[in-house]
């Protein structure tokens, strides 16, 4: 059900899904650094996760664009 959902998305709704990710993601990266360099230690955080959501929505856009039969 739920894969039938995304499916259904857009190439604009991926696109502008994948742009709010990367966004999310280069702020959970600066977050990061300036963390680590103020108390000397890396925290944990979930930029892999978000990777993991964005490498998702690309291969849902290739799927999405290859030509259908």
């Amino acid at each position: 059900m739920v894969s039938r959902k995304i499916a259904n998305l857009t190439d604009n709704d991926l696109l502008y899904l994948e742009k709010v990710l990367g966004k999310e993601f280069a702020r959970q990266n600066e977050y990061a650094t300036q963390f680590k360099t103020k108390n000397g230690y890396t925290y944990s955080n979930d930029t892999k996760q978000i990777l993991r959501l964005m490498s998702a929505i690309r291969s849902q856009r290739k799927v999405s664009n290859l030509e259908k039969w």
